[in-house]
């Protein structure tokens, strides 16, 4: 008999626990579906909850009691939730200098410019947080240290666009309270000696054990401490990108699946090794239980015991807890793990890997539901189905892609990943012989060279980013499909779903321009849409192009860019140049340092100009010398349409800014500006921003950056001259359209829940 088939079989319910599944499943949607609400509402909720509590008591109505659970989840989500917003940092304009004992909790992640790590942190009034702090110094920070240092500690809030990395929803699934920068000197502290120092020195010796394959293997290596220990930061940016288009990214980290099949392949080696025992064994369940529950146990502490993996590891405890044939059906006891999981964190809402880790575990037992005629090969297939169609609306509303390979590589991969590769990777650790460690490293090395060349021929699918009413029609029709006959309506299912995944945007019509100005951070990206041309100025770093640009490009509807301006040769301006380059394929670029790219690149010359269905555009900056810095060379755009005019100047200095008021006056007129350098004050000089007038100047920053834009000096001179500043570190990405109506800005995250805080501005 097959894991699957011993560890998962259908059981009969009785008709209490029939009534049990009944309720459960309406308090663990008012949980969930807290999170949606745009403010909190107590007294309604708890008015609400009172008063069905009180007809269901009275009148026995069966739709009481479901209403009445659900305005209590919805209670209990708003309460626990509310209890961590209090303990993040406090949201100012900038970052603050604090003093704080901290010690490293997690093993750093290093790359080229800085070293990033997770710590826990004291507090000069006593209290404890968790941080995410970042050393551009790359020093040694060693997993168990404490140390005193000085930091720049803020808010973590992140991008706010239509789609993307939600950086302040990972915070909050996360525990993580603020992020930090270490300024100054450092102080090495005595070590108190705890638990969580003990273990996570544990987890970097055992980390080091593969140094000696590092060279031999530079792939390998890197899975293996992913899969082992949890050190993803380990993986190179190649392997990530890799790992989208194959659906693979749920496989290389210690998640659900892999606690999950590696607690399941325990116990059933442990029934094994029971059959076989001389003397009979009275309950082998029980102790297949226990083995399954202690091999969790341990793997989540390899993991560090990081949030997602201690869910993970409930999940498995819960399940050994409650699964008894004849007592509960399997998706009775999935309900209730669901249940147990939220009420002991209910923030798991937040993070991607919850949802996709109980709708694999949903699949399973979907498929393990079948007749007894059903064969272990069908099972298969029917589990693949189940996962694959039950993560197509989720993946491709958070992702805002579906690799359409994901099915067929998964089906491979989970079995080899989850059987195969951690098994044996943890073996190498519990086993220091270095022929095992060698073995393991050479197998996980031709793993990764196979992912690579089946990535280059994986299709990806991009849909445009539907309205919300479709999104949850789609999910309606998930559902249906999954049921037994989907109460023959499965063709209009796959037709809801085939809507969904070919949705296109309205069109604009001609002499009309859409500005959308994304929030990425520090940096700079517009880009400008007409009724059948799309132009990008700047893509801001490769971190924000990959995880925010990119992914709200393609949920805009667009598939190729017709020209690519990257304004100079500056990380946040044209860092993810060959990302999108690559993935939307200009038919032509223009740069101001057209020498510093490796792939065809034209100059963009003052005078160049043409026009895309009746919009105009055109390149206004000004010849430099050869000594000139990189920020005068800046292509200067300016786009008009229907009488309206955006002015786009990149880095632009004031020196800049005076060689185009005298080469063009009053010409520079433009209702819309860009402001220079992100507001900088080596930018935006008065006589330049007169000669412009623009009724909107635009700041493209990070949330308190550490450069300090805007600079309150062009803050106040914008105010002087009764111009309106819009910035995206406090109202997020931002739209308009040039069209013959006045300008009005629209953010581009039209729905805030409570629990957000960006935007915290309306333009």
């Amino acid at each position: 008999m097959s894991i699957l088939g011993e560890i998962i079989k259908p059981s009969k319910s009785t008709q209490s626990h029939h009534a049990t599944s009944a309720w459960l499943p309406w308090w663990v949607i008012g949980v969930c579906g807290s999170f949606l609400l745009p403010q909190t509402h107590h007294a309604y909720w708890l008015t609400a909850a009172i008063v069905l509590g009180a007809m269901a008591f009275k009148r026995s109505w069966w739709w009481c009691r479901y209403a009445c659970l659900l305005c209590v989840g919805v209670l209990f989500g708003i309460w626990r939730t509310e209890a961590v917003l209090q303990q993040q940092w406090p949201i100012s304009g900038q970052s603050d200098s604090e003093e704080v004992i901290l010690t490293v909790i997690d093993l750093p992640q290093t790359d080229g410019f800085r070293s990033r790590f997770l710590a826990d942190v004291q507090l000069s009034d006593g209290r404890t947080q968790n941080w995410l702090v970042t050393d551009y110094g790359k020093q040694r920070w060693p997993v168990g240290s404490r140390w005193r240092v000085q930091t720049k500690v803020r808010a973590l809030i992140g991008e706010t666009n239509a789609v993307g990395f939600n950086r302040e929803a990972w915070a909050l699934s996360n525990h993580i309270g603020a992020v930090a920068t270490i300024k100054g000197k450092r102080e090495l502290l005595s070590n108190e000696g705890s638990c969580a120092g003990a273990l996570s020195r544990w987890r970097a010796r055992l980390s080091d054990r593969w140094q000696a394959q590092q060279a031999n293997y530079p792939q390998g290596v890197p899975l293996l401490k992913a899969l082992a220990v949890g050190e993803q930061s380990a993986l190179p940016t190649e392997a990530w990108q890799i790992f989208r288009p194959l659906g693979l990214n749920h496989l290389v980290s210690i998640s659900g699946l892999h606690v999950g099949m590696l607690a399941m392949l325990a116990a059933w080696l442990c029934g094994k090794l029971l059959y076989f025992m001389p003397l009979p064994i009275q309950r082998p369940w029980i102790y297949q239980r226990i083995v399954a529950v202690i091999t969790a146990i341990i793997y989540s502490a390899l993991a560090g015991f990081a949030v997602p993996t201690q869910r993970s590891m409930l999940m498995i405890i819960i399940l050994a807890l409650t699964w008894r044939r004849g007592h509960l059906r399997p998706m009775q006891t999935w309900w209730l793990t669901v249940a147990l999981v939220l009420f002991y964190d209910p923030l798991a809402v937040l993070s991607v890997g919850f949802w996709l880790s109980f709708l694999l575990v949903a699949a399973l037992m979907w498929a393990g539901e079948g007749n007894g005629k059903t064969s272990k090969l069908q099972q298969l297939f029917q589990s693949q189905w189940a996962a694959g169609i039950a993560s197509l609306v989720l993946v491709a509303f958070v992702f805002g892609s579906v690799p359409l390979a994901s099915a067929p590589v998964n089906a491979l991969a989970i079995p080899w990943f989850t059987l195969v590769l951690v098994p044996l990777a943890l073996l190498s650790l519990i086993l220091p012989i270095p022929f095992l460690a060698t073995l393991a490293a050479w197998i996980a090395e031709k793993t990764m060279q196979w992912l690579f060349f089946v990535a280059e021929y994986a299709p990806e699918f991009h849909p445009a980013h539907a309205p919300l009413a479709l999104w949850m029609l789609a999910t309606t029709a998930i559902v249906f499909l999954l049921l037994p006959r989907g109460f023959y309506l499965r063709p209009l299912c796959f037709l809801i779903l085939g809507l969904l995944l070919t949705y296109q945007p309205k069109r604009l019509a001609e002499n009309q321009a859409r500005i959308t100005i994304w929030d990425i951070g520090q940096g700079l990206a517009v880009s400008i849409t007409t009724a059948k041309h799309n132009l990008l100025f700047d893509t801001g770093t490769g971190f924000a192009a990959q995880s925010t640009l990119l992914p709200n490009l393609q949920a805009a509807g667009i598939k190729r860019l017709d020209s690519l301006v990257l304004s100079h040769n500056d990380i946040d301006h044209d860092g993810g140049a060959t990302l999108i380059r690559t993935h939307l394929q200009p038919k032509q670029i223009f740069a101001g340092q057209a020498q510093a790219y490796p792939f065809a690149v034209k100059h963009c010359q003052t005078g160049m100009n043409w026009q895309w269905d009746g919009v105009w555009f055109e390149f206004l900056n000004q010849p430099v010398k050869g000594t000139a810095k990189k920020n005068d060379r800046s292509c200067v755009l300016r786009v008009i349409a229907a009488g309206k005019s955006v002015l786009i100047t990149g880095d632009l200095s004031k020196s800049g800014e005076k060689a185009m008021v005298a080469a063009y006056g009053d010409k520079l007129f433009s209702q819309i500006l860009l402001l220079g350098h992100h507001g900088s004050r080596t930018s935006s000089d008065i006589d330049f921003i007169r000669m412009v007038q623009p009724e909107y100047a635009i700041a493209s920053v990070g949330f308190a950056n550490r450069y300090n834009h805007p600079h309150i000096q062009v803050q106040e001179l914008i105010k002087n001259e009764n111009i309106v500043l819009l910035r995206t570190d406090r109202m997020g990405g931002l739209q308009t359209i040039l069209s013959a109506t006045p300008l009005q800005w629209q953010p581009l995250n039209q729905n805030k829940a409570y629990w957000q805080r960006k935007p915290m501005e309306k333009p």
